[in-house]
């Protein structure tokens, strides 16, 4: 029972505290915490323009390499149509 008693003790301890400091506490670490904060935000700034940069640059090689597909796709059909063509026996005529 000694440790029970305790541990309640503690919790209205700890209660008043917070009912009797919670403000002060509340402002101290506000005040002591607002530099870490900014900073935390501007890291978070940076981090979304050089996300967003990366991304452009990746839109742009995406473009560029569909332009390379499309123009391989190309070649490689006039290539294969040129090659059918060739191999393509004559039209045989009628005269059997």
């Amino acid at each position: 029972m000694r440790i029970s008693g305790t541990f309640v003790l503690g919790a209205i301890m700890g209660a008043a505290a917070v009912w009797l400091w919670g403000r002060e506490v509340e402002e101290y670490v506000e005040e002591k915490t607002r530099g870490v904060r900014t900073k935390a935000a501007e890291g978070v700034r940076a981090v979304e323009e050089k996300a967003g940069q990366a991304l452009d640059l990746g839109e742009h090689v995406l473009r560029r390499a569909d332009e390379f597909l499309q123009d391989t796709k190309e070649h490689v059909g006039e290539a294969l149509r040129a090659a059918e063509g060739t191999i393509r026996p004559a039209p045989t005529t009628g005269n059997g």
